[in-house]
């Protein structure tokens, strides 16, 4: 029997249902019924979780229930399994190859926020903080897929669990375009909506469901459900390999390997791959920082995925921690702080927040949330080893942590994002992947100056290709482009960059063509190889 209490709201059924548990609440299978039920529960309730099912679905598995309730999560959910994937298409057009609009299969627990309402359980915490589903949606199906993204946006931490459900009961299911509208004008703000008046196929029918969606208000969501700041809980210690692969930049690597050895929880070890070139390489004298074990591999051939890997394959740590050599300013509550909010929500990734060293950042909101970067990270290895490590597409260019960190997260890999755990970067000149001619423009550069542009790159071509359909891949370089319109400065200036861009489309046209067919080809060449 549950020892938490857990209160029930099932769905038209006919005969009485055995809820030991807690409260029974019936509704109608419908919105505005939905809506009324939880408008009695929620001034009501004092249990801890609230459980969603539809009977015609079967007998919901309450020993499974019962297991996912003391997790630190807030919705476990089997919208997949109920036809939820892939909604809404509006996201498609706004961002088309985010990590959270790649569902993974329906066989495998993952973080998603596609849920149904038909089979799912939510923290009783979450559903007040986060308020009543809108009413402006005439199906079921997008008032849950909507409130699920109101929740991963508000800092919730929502998952698809695969047991909820012992099969697929619907295929993907259909939504109105009024409720496709209903959503982006809940979500997205005014310059997105024409975004999507303009690119989404079918004009008229789109720009009538927008003129009939005006009453729809706009939620600015934002992380606000859990604060990330320091709390006294013991760190169940774990040994935590630093990986610090250097090129050519070694005053960088000699400040992070000092804030190292200040740290409250030491590293395990700090590895290093060296691929400065032999006649430049140094000594450094590792007897300076004797809090810390340091492991030094030097490496002629050149490649960052080269050297992730051969640290990954060397770290004897149960987490590998993902620094490079250029991180600053490592406070030395850091990895303490990181292996707390991993054993906090019980997650296999924890990403640190990053400031880059020059940039001027707003106010921080320090709110947990689920990671979909993947910059200075702590991680467990045995996660990297299940995604299969660094792929060797990367290794010369960019985008190599955003590959692993989509394979982590379509394998399941729980990521967490903690705005607290705050770590400066080095905006160095040269080194690392500037030494292959990688990231020598970069998206703080577009923004600064008239004459820089960022054509979509191999690798985000290879990524978008490899995880998602063409249309968001379509969708994808459409933004690319129009970001390059945007610029910081006067109005002079943003004519400049205009006509710069207008010159450059040839160009750019051309070198577009170009990195496509070279992604095309090595995505053949993968194809043959299986």
């Amino acid at each position: 029997m549950m020892s938490i209490k857990a209160d029930l709201v099932y769905f038209s059924h006919s005969r009485d249902v055995n809820w030991p548990y807690g409260n029974t609440y019936q509704s109608e299978l419908s919105v505005q019924g939905l809506h009324n039920t939880l408008s009695k529960l929620v001034s009501e309730t004092t249990a801890e979780w609230i459980v969603f099912w539809d009977y015609t679905l079967g007998e919901p598995d309450t020993g499974l229930i019962q297991q996912l309730i003391t997790q630190p999560v807030g919705v476990f959910h089997a919208g997949l399994r109920l036809g939820t994937h892939g909604l809404p298409d509006v996201l498609n057009y706004v961002h088309p190859t985010w990590m959270y609009n790649a569902d993974g299969g329906n066989e495998i627990t993952h973080s998603n926020f596609r849920m149904s309402f038909r089979a799912c359980i939510i923290r009783t915490e979450v559903l007040k903080k986060i308020g009543l589903p809108s009413t402006h949606y005439s199906s079921l199906e997008m008032v849950a897929v909507a409130y699920g993204y109101n929740v991963l946006k508000q800092g919730g931490i929502i998952r698809y669990h695969s047991g909820l459900l012992q099969k697929d009961a619907t295929d993907k299911v259909a939504v109105s375009l009024k409720d496709e509208w209903v959503f982006a004008r809940q979500f997205f703000t005014k310059k997105w909506l024409r975004w999507i008046l303009f690119n989404k196929p079918g004009f008229i029918a789109n720009l009538s469901a927008w003129q009939k969606t005006k009453s729809v208000k706009y939620v600015n969501a934002k992380p606000t459900l859990h604060p990330s700041l320091a709390t006294n809980t013991p760190v169940q210690h774990k040994t935590v390999s630093v990986l610090a692969p250097t090129l050519d930049r070694y005053p960088y690597l000699e400040e992070e390997l000092r804030e190292l050895n200040e740290q409250t929880i030491l590293p395990h070890e700090v590895l290093i791959t060296d691929q400065t070139d032999e006649n430049r390489r140094q000594q450094l004298e590792f007897s300076k920082y004797p809090n810390i074990t340091v492991r030094y591999f030097p490496q002629n051939e050149k490649g960052q995925c080269l050297a992730w890997n051969k640290l990954i394959e060397e770290a004897t740590g149960e987490y590998i921690f993902f620094f490079g050599d250029d991180a600053y300013d490592i406070k030395p509550q850091l990895i303490e702080k990181m292996l707390q909010t991993m054993q906090r929500y019980d997650a296999d990734m924890v990403a640190s927040n990053v400031r880059e060293k020059g940039i001027v950042y707003g106010a921080a909101n320090y709110h947990y949330y689920m990671s979909d970067t993947f910059p200075i990270t702590l991680i467990k290895k045995s996660v990297v080893m299940e995604a299969g490590k660094m792929d060797m597409f990367f290794n010369r260019n960019v985008k190599a942590d955003h590959d692993l960190a989509m394979r982590c997260h379509l394998n399941g890999a729980l990521m967490i994002y903690d705005p607290s755990a705050e770590i400066g970067h080095h905006r160095a000149p040269s080194g690392g992947l500037r030494a292959h001619n990688a990231r020598v423009i970069t998206n703080f550069m577009t923004k600064n100056t008239i004459t820089k542009v960022l054509n979509p790159g191999p690798s985000e071509i290879f990524i978008a290709k490899k995880y998602y359909s063409e249309k968001q891949l379509v969708s994808h370089v459409r933004i690319k482009y129009m970001n390059q319109l945007i610029i910081n400065g006067n109005i002079l200036k943003k004519i400049a960059r205009l006509l710069f861009l207008l010159y450059k489309i040839p160009a750019l046209r051309k070198a577009y063509k170009a990195n496509m067919a070279m992604v095309d080809e090595e995505m053949e060449r993968r194809k043959a190889d299986k």
